[in-house]
């Protein structure tokens, strides 16, 4: 009997940690940690808490910060779980404020080197006199203020995955250190004269066109081809608004718990407004718009479009708030018309005349079509 209960205890063990892992990863948000093991088809699993709206959220990457269940979305997942467990280099593209850094700390998370480190590179944010000390590190002595050997980023990564943010910005030379780097999984340290072998799976991310600037001889074309082996096209948030209510949602409970401030609801009109916005800065800028909107309704009872700050004629993405969202949930012709007579019913006060005047067709085809919706 002790012997069946080691044997069940280690079969266990894998998953428990696989748990505790996820649980306890600092650059989760606490909001968001769950329970969720590395297998590469497991969903998050966990009971709905009260208020959560019906439409979930694909749980798959809830414990990396990715969330919705747009089809835009789960598509994105589908891929993540196929080449988690994979060696392949990824390229994932997408628009400023799109999550692509959430989508590389879901495929480290749920790949085999989980327990090794994810270590981002902003290539942009980095001097170009300190981009080869910082990317490789250096030897003592080597320049001046180099006091101490130094392991560089790419080091670093050993065991984990190296990820590669804006890689678009590096400079030919250091595009072609990175290229010998890929090639041969070797850096030099800057000031040393001999190699240091590093195992490290890479993923890159560019808000640009790495084909176009292949094309224009801005970027390396052989280190293109390179990265570009497993590519992920992260969809703009105007692709996937059906997630607006749901992220939102998500946005106002996490920043008022934060913040201690109370939960205040959307109104119908916000959320149209919401769903009919651009958000060309993305989730990102979505958040902070929600964050915003928080902070000015304070002692209000709901959150009104006003709240969020925008000039009275903001950008749409061409269908009106609350026609889009009739839309996305899937409401056929027929429902849509009867929802539209319904509404200028009552824009009438009941006026059947008027109304059938404003929908264009004769009182006694008004009051067939009333009728039919009273049947």
């Amino acid at each position: 009997m002790i012997r069946a209960a080691l044997v069940v205890l280690f079969l266990a063990i894998p998953d428990f940690l696989g748990d505790c892992l996820t649980a306890t990863d600092p650059h989760v948000p606490p909001s968001s940690r769950v329970n969720c093991t590395r297998s590469r088809n497991d969903r998050c699993h966990r009971e709905r808490p009260p208020g959560r709206p019906e439409h979930m959220a694909d749980e798959r990457c809830r414990c990396c910060g990715l969330l919705g269940q747009s089809p835009a979305i789960t598509d994105v997942l589908d891929v993540c779980d196929q080449i988690s467990d994979t060696e392949f280099t990824v390229l994932i593209t997408g628009e400023t404020g799109t999550g692509k850094d959430l989508v590389a700390r879901c495929i480290h998370m749920h790949s085999s080197r989980s327990k090794g480190r994810l270590t981002p590179v902003a290539c942009a944010a980095l001097p170009e006199s300190l981009l080869e000390s910082e990317m490789f590190g250096h030897r003592r002595g080597s320049f001046t203020g180099a006091v101490a050997d130094q392991r560089g980023l790419v080091e670093r990564a050993n065991g984990g995955t190296l990820f590669l943010d804006e890689v678009d910005a590096l400079t030919p030379a250091m595009q072609a250190k990175l290229l010998r780097v890929v090639e041969e999984h070797r850096i030099q340290r800057v000031g040393g004269n001999h190699d240091v072998p590093v195992d490290f799976r890479l993923i890159a991310a560019t808000n640009s066109d790495l084909e176009i600037m292949v094309e224009e001889g801005r970027f390396r074309s052989d280190l293109f081809y390179r990265l570009n082996v497993i590519h992920l096209q992260i969809p703009p948030l105007r692709e996937r608004a059906d997630d607006i209510p749901f992220l939102a949602s998500h946005f106002r409970d996490q920043f008022a718990r934060e913040a201690a401030f109370p939960v205040v609801p959307f109104s119908e009109e916000s959320l149209d407004w919401l769903v009919s916005q651009e958000w060309p800065g993305n989730v990102r800028e979505l958040k902070h718009a929600v964050e915003r909107a928080i902070v000015l309704s304070r002692g209000a009872d709901e959150i009104s479009p006003s709240h969020f700050g925008y000039g009275s004629e903001p950008i749409s993405n061409g269908l009106d708030g609350s026609l889009l969202r009739h839309v996305l949930a899937g409401w056929d012709l027929k429902r849509l018309e009867e929802e539209y007579i319904r509404a200028v019913i009552r824009h009438t006060d009941g006026h059947r005349g008027e109304a059938a005047e404003i929908l264009g067709i004769d009182r006694r085809t008004l009051y067939r079509k009333l009728e039919d919706l009273e049947a």
